[in-house]
């Protein structure tokens, strides 16, 4: 059963770091794979089970794992402000705000601030961005910045992607509609809700494969990224699979995913304002949450 676990956790890594590599959709160029993305492949050391076992009670002491300040926490007040959204876009907004299950929140532009998620980065201009990943990735799940692999969402130098581990996001483009009028009948989130997550690793791969290159549904088009764009909303499905992601923090074992909320979303959110250093500020509604799918490990 571990050799399983391991075997899958590597495989969805390889689709993981592959995927990121897929252009954006045209007009818009494909871009450069930024320092972020190889996240994973810097700080996957998988150790043995031994290891495994006698590292484990040994994690939720070590400082990075503190929930209240290690890479996983929920970032506080001060850090929050470094991104903090304009007082003018709330009060604009403040009808659609009061509903429930909807946000608002800027994303950093700076996606370099973010290629070491365990160390912050001593520039200047990365400095105040203290948050898990630097403010570039955010997760509907948990309503709060997170280390991109294991966001819902990043801003990646001006285009909206997904490559979080051990989890598929389905995004479309539904066009120039106000976030108030999406419900589940609105064209083009027909495909989202029926999506049934495949049951293992194999099926996972296929079809992530098939989202890389884009799926042709209902004269719409379902992939894991897309360019930022002002006039346009966006829906998602974040599909937060159950399961173990191995890792150790100098020489501590521990399984990521139990820091994490795993969760099946659907998200709409569109751009309400782009400033003067690149960041979006979006707007967003999660129309539905359930329990996340476990993966069957084929034996």
């Amino acid at each position: 059963m571990y050799r399983g676990v391991l075997s899958f956790v590597l495989l969805i890594f390889g689709a993981s770091v592959g995927a990121a590599g897929v252009p954006v959709p045209t007009p818009t160029p494909a871009p450069r794979r930024p320092a972020v993305m190889d996240d994973n492949a810097q700080y996957d050391r998988l150790r043995s089970i031994e290891m495994i076992n006698r590292d484990r009670r040994r994690a939720a002491g070590h400082p990075l794992l503190d929930p209240r300040k290690g890479v996983y926490r929920r970032p506080g007040k001060e850090e929050i402000a470094a991104l903090a959204v304009d007082e003018s876009l709330r009060s604009a907004n403040e009808a659609f705000l009061r509903q429930p299950n909807t946000g608002i929140v800027m994303l950093n532009a700076e996606t370099k601030c973010a290629a070491d998620s365990e160390v912050i980065n001593a520039s200047e201009d990365c400095l105040r961005f203290r948050m898990p990943g630097a403010g570039i990735a955010y997760s509907f799940r948990t309503e709060s910045y997170r280390l991109p692999r294991l966001a819902d969402l990043m801003f990646v130098e001006g285009s909206f992607r997904a490559d979080a581990v051990l989890q598929q996001v389905i995004m479309v483009e539904l066009g120039d509609l106000p976030l108030a009028d999406v419900t589940f009948a609105t064209p083009g989130m027909r495909y989202l809700l029926e999506f049934r997550p495949p049951p293992d690793g194999e099926g996972f791969l296929n079809y992530d494969r098939e989202l890389a290159a884009g799926i042709e549904q209902d004269g719409f088009r379902y992939r894991k990224g897309f360019a930022a764009r002002e006039q346009m909303t966006y829906a998602l499905r974040s599909v937060a699979y159950k399961g173990n992601h191995i890792r150790t923090i100098e020489g501590v074992t521990y399984d990521e995913l139990n820091f994490d909320k795993r969760k099946d979303v659907v998200i709409v959110f569109r751009i309400v304002d782009r400033n003067a250093d690149g960041n979006v500020t979006i707007l967003w509604k999660r129309l539905k949450e359930s329990n996340a799918p476990t993966s069957k490990i084929k034996k």
